[in-house]
């Protein structure tokens, strides 16, 4: 599959008014970890330790040229300028199956609140973190052209026609 077909959205906007934005221009490594939290015992009747999956931590890194004019690098870059934390450095970003189309213009997604960490900046390249924050919402997006414009829809939920 290519890499093209899972696309990742941040909301550049606010939570009541969100313009969610596709990650891509400039970025060239953005892989998800899961981070799972994992607990193993081992009991005295036991010659194997037993483990047990707790909880997952999601993450992506991503590693991006300095764009100027490009909305990422530009939301981004607003944080690093600001030194944002707590709410301020909080965002939600929406995760698109481009590979499981429900309809026309109609995608699986998931919505996730993150909170953006800036790592390195040389005016070349950022790097920064983005941390889910909680539990993840299903649901699926709505994807439409207005002019040179992309508007993004996401709706909690699963997809009835």
């Amino acid at each position: 599959m290519k890499r093209s077909l899972f696309a990742t959205f941040m909301n550049i906007g606010t939570a009541t008014e969100p313009n969610y934005v596709k990650m891509g221009k400039g970025i060239s490594e953005m892989k998800e970890a899961y981070n799972a939290e994992e607990e193993t015992n081992q009991w005295i009747d036991e010659d194997v330790p037993t483990n047990e999956l707790v909880s997952y931590a999601p993450s992506f890194d991503v590693t991006q040229r300095c764009y100027a004019g490009e909305k990422i690098f530009e939301f981004i870059d607003e944080k690093r300028d600001d030194l944002a934390v707590e709410e301020d450095a909080k965002t939600d970003c929406l995760k698109v199956y481009l590979y499981k189309q429900l309809a026309e213009n109609v995608y699986k997604a998931t919505k996730i609140n993150t909170t953006i960490v800036i790592g390195d900046f040389d005016a070349k390249e950022i790097t920064y973190n983005v941390k889910q924050n909680g539990n993840q919402t299903q649901g699926y997006v709505t994807i439409t052209k207005e002019g040179h414009d992309t508007k993004v829809v996401f709706t909690a939920g699963k997809y009835t026609a």
